[in-house]
């Protein structure tokens, strides 16, 4: 996505300054020819016509620098965008701050969604270019496999990159120089899910939960400390962890689908499903539906997820489904705060090395 006017302004543009500078030079060239020999005749040396035509040629040149300079641009790299739509809303922030700063965004997307080497492939290609930004912001695809990658990336470029979302490295004195993390805390968001389980299940007065986690491979913060969590305050609960969910709808789906067939077969009952997404959360609220109409019904099953997404809201706003709340990560904040960084690190300030935004939880308990 780039948000500037497009080829038809810079072709627009382009033949404006042409016809200006062109004009300026030739009407200066005019001038010489006509008054040199005049000029001469009255003992006005030759060099400060020729110095005339000079200064006219520079203000030509200015005028053209100036009517094609183009509106600054910063590259946003991006994976799994297609399966996420909390990064749809974080985009659509992105986009909105920085147009306040009159900044253009451009949108890298990676062939092959959570491919880190995808994505050091399409770092390589804004690095040739980098002369066309002024910084970048990176969602982090598998950094924990690409890390001296991303390390090279952002030394040999020199421009401002501000990670945003998944955590590129596991200390702050890991980050190059002119580089930031912007995100909320994983192990917030853990904590969270599992107190409102947790307290969910005492209400209730059931104290042996069967719970279901569905992950994935990155945001390892959202369901390691979720586990833990549970296991000190539900030490008697029983808990079932699958990292395959890869924050897809489908894949949850499946995930749950073929867990509560299996749970049927044994004759016992699924209390709790964890997502770590709300993407996956309403593949598992799909997943319950399905095997309810099949007949095999989780009676009091609640579903939680992370995120804060219109869709997952309005599920369980409408008290309809088993989703009854989500971990909200404010995307407006997150965007606004990761421009502020980058901006701060572009005009060569003091920025945080990493940043952490709070998180809520909906609906408020």
């Amino acid at each position: 996505m780039n948000q500037a006017h497009g080829w038809r302004r810079d072709l627009f543009l382009g033949l404006l300054v042409s016809l200006i500078s062109g004009f300026l030079l030739a009407l200066g060239a005019k001038i010489l020819t006509i008054t040199a020999p005049a000029l001469t005749a009255r003992g006005v040396p030759v060099w400060l016509s020729i110095a005339v035509v000079a200064v006219t040629a520079f203000i030509a040149f200015a005028l053209a620098h100036h009517l094609n300079r183009r509106t600054p641009q910063v590259f946003m790299v991006i994976s799994a965008f297609v399966q996420t739509n909390w990064l749809a809303g974080l985009l659509d922030n992105v986009v909105w701050s920085l147009d306040r700063h009159n900044i253009d965004l451009v949108v890298k997307l990676p062939p092959h969604d959570y491919s880190g080497q995808s994505q050091i492939l399409q770092l390589s290609r804004l690095c040739r270019k980098r002369r066309s930004y002024i910084g970048g912001l990176i969602i982090a695809a598998q950094p924990e496999l690409v890390k001296d990658e991303l390390t090279s990336f952002c030394k040999s470029c020199h421009l401002p990159t501000v990670f945003v979302d998944v955590r590129p490295f596991s200390s702050g004195d890991a980050y190059p120089p002119g580089t930031a993390f912007v995100s909320c805390n994983s192990e917030e968001i853990g904590e969270r899910a599992a107190q409102w389980v947790a307290k969910e299940m005492l209400e209730r007065g059931n104290k042996e939960p069967a719970i279901l986690v569905v992950g994935g491979d990155a945001q390892e913060g959202r369901h390691v400390r979720f586990e833990a969590r549970i296991r000190e305050t539900l030490p008697s609960s029983t808990l079932s962890i699958n990292l395959l969910g890869q924050f897809s709808r489908e894949r949850a789906r499946d995930i749950v689908d073929q867990h509560i067939r299996q749970l049927h077969r044994r004759g016992d009952h699924l209390d709790v499903i964890y997502c770590t997404n709300d993407q996956m959360a309403l593949g598992a609220v799909d997943a319950a539906q399905g095997q309810a109409v099949a007949g095999n019904r989780q009676d009091g099953l609640v579903i939680v997820g992370v995120d804060g997404t219109d869709e997952a809201v309005a599920a369980i706003k409408s008290g309809a489904t088993p989703f009854k709340a989500t971990i909200v990560q404010d995307t407006r904040r997150v965007a606004e705060t990761a421009v502020d960084v980058l901006l701060r690190l572009r005009a060569g300030q003091n920025a945080p090395t990493e940043t952490r935004i709070p998180t809520t939880i909906y609906p408020m308990q």
